[in-house]
């Protein structure tokens, strides 16, 4: 009786980073396999193959692969004889993975010199354990970066939970994508590749443009407008319009020997302070980050805000008033830093909380932490308030509560994490693990009526939104 085993698609998978002839003496490949590979196999599983090997290659330096699959034997279309009822199909391997390889991917590397230099500008340099790290800047319009970043599109579907591959098949999409890419150095000058970003750079239009875009010369608002056409008149025309867009980070990796080194944390801020001082960028976002990338970024921004010194005992005082005064310091400081509004209230609110757990008087802290529990619950309500008035009263305060209870928490649990001098005075968990509980933009559960939400999507927030009436001042309904 025949037996074709089904294989796991991540350990038959292996992946090196092989270093070409003119490395130094003494390197070596380094090889690992895929985290993930459900979107390409079923179940991440491969059928009908005996010994079924695959390498996939990539110079350490310019990342040109090669794919090699090789196997003992091989089930016809038809399968198994002993499948009689024909449900198991074939994996096509070779055809899958070429697919998502440059066409002329060879089955061997050429590892020959080819005087490799990154595309694009050096924006910064590090070191770590004295080996220094390069971080280079290139726009996808330049035919060499695009080919790097073509070249390694296969691991962005092996490292990257529900990652997609880029589209820049056309000029003007290939001009609104940057990479960042992070190399080591060696000890010869050259270069191994570490990891990538992929940035995203779609128009920003602001409330006001949009508001102007659809108002006549006389003043006048008429809701029957179409938009895109007044845009592409625009163009024709010649008119000068707003160069304005966001930067949005949508591929991040560190390749697997690199992490956990810090490297990602570097290459996030090199980022953020590219794009910082650039009058056209507005805000800098992230597509559907993972749990991972959420901590990664939640502390960056702390520093970076931290050091900034923008949180101060004094504005604490006047954002628990939640007035005028308070909304205008957010939209002002907001812009400043370029962040999207539910990242920056994220990062005041535990630069808030951290500064007063720090309080010496009890009394005092007792005060500012209720305040502060009033001044969340705030903005949880407002994005939630469509959810929670379909809910009882009761029911209603116990959802924001809960809600609170676990932001609040998960602050503290970052605070730990950073070694905050606040650390100590973060109340316990109320489970194991409140980090599960959070939903991340772009990947959230089933909105219903008992479910109401921290986090928001980043580029849909209203900077326009009707100012509601707190809880507090609505007759206690929380």
């Amino acid at each position: 009786m025949e037996e074709w085993a089904t294989l796991q698609a991540n350990d038959a998978i292996t992946i090196s980073l092989v270093p070409p002839q003119s490395f130094p003496p003494g390197s070596s490949a380094r090889t690992f396999h895929p985290a993930m590979t459900y979107q390409l196999f079923e179940g991440e599983s491969i059928y009908g193959y005996k010994n079924l090997t695959v390498d996939i290659k990539f110079r350490q330096d310019d990342m040109s692969p090669s794919l090699s699959v090789k196997y003992d034997e091989k089930l016809s279309a038809a399968g198994s004889s002993t499948d009689t009822a024909n449900e198991a199909r074939v994996d096509e391997v070779e055809p899958i993975l070429r697919a998502l390889l440059p066409e002329d991917t060879p089955s061997k590397l050429d590892l020959s010199d080819t005087n490799f230099a990154p595309p694009g500008e050096q924006v910064n340099s590090y070191f770590h354990k004295g080996t220094k790290y390069q971080i280079y800047r290139a726009n996808l319009s330049d035919p060499k970066a695009r080919d790097l970043v073509h070249r390694t599109q296969i691991l962005v579907l092996f490292f990257i939970e529900a990652g997609s591959i880029i589209d820049i098949s056309e000029a003007w999409l290939q001009k609104r994508w940057d990479v960042f890419l992070l190399y080591e150095t060696l000890p010869n000058d050259k270069l191994s590749f570490v990891g990538l970003c992929t940035i995203h750079k779609p128009w920003y239009f602001s409330p006001e443009a949009e508001k102007a875009s659809a108002t006549h010369t006389n003043g006048e608002t008429d809701g029957s407008i179409d938009k895109s056409t007044q845009f592409v008149d625009t163009i024709k025309q010649g008119t000068s319009f707003s160069r304005s867009y966001r930067a949005r980070i949508s591929q991040f990796i560190i390749l697997p020997p690199y992490q956990r080194q810090g490297h990602a944390k570097e290459l996030y801020n090199s980022i953020i302070t590219t794009y910082l001082p650039d009058s056209d960028v507005k805000e800098i976002t992230v597509e559907d980050p993972s749990d991972r990338f959420e901590d990664l970024r939640d502390i960056a921004d702390y520093y970076r805000l931290k050091k900034a010194g923008l949180v101060t005992p004094d504005i604490i005082e006047t954002l628990l008033q939640r007035d005028a005064k308070a909304r205008l310091w957010v939209d002002t400081q907001r812009q400043v830093v370029k962040m999207p509004r539910r990242q920056f209230m994220r990062i005041v609110e535990m630069l808030m909380y951290e500064i007063i757990l720090c309080h010496d008087e009890e009394e005092e802290r007792k005060e500012q932490l209720a305040k502060f529990a009033i001044y969340v619950k705030d903005r949880l309500y407002r994005h939630n308030k469509d959810i929670l008035m379909q809910l009882e009263r009761n029911e209603r305060s116990d959802k924001l509560n809960e809600t609170y209870d676990n932001v609040r928490d998960d602050y503290g649990r970052l605070l730990r994490k950073i070694g905050s001098p606040a650390a100590d005075r973060v109340p316990e968990l109320a489970t194991s693990d409140q980090k599960d509980q959070k939903v991340i933009s772009g990947k959230r559960s089933q909105r219903d009526i008992s479910t109401i939400e921290e986090e928001e999507d980043e580029e849909d927030e209203d900077e326009d939104v009707e100012e509601l009436q707190p809880p507090s001042k609505k007759k206690r309904t929380v």
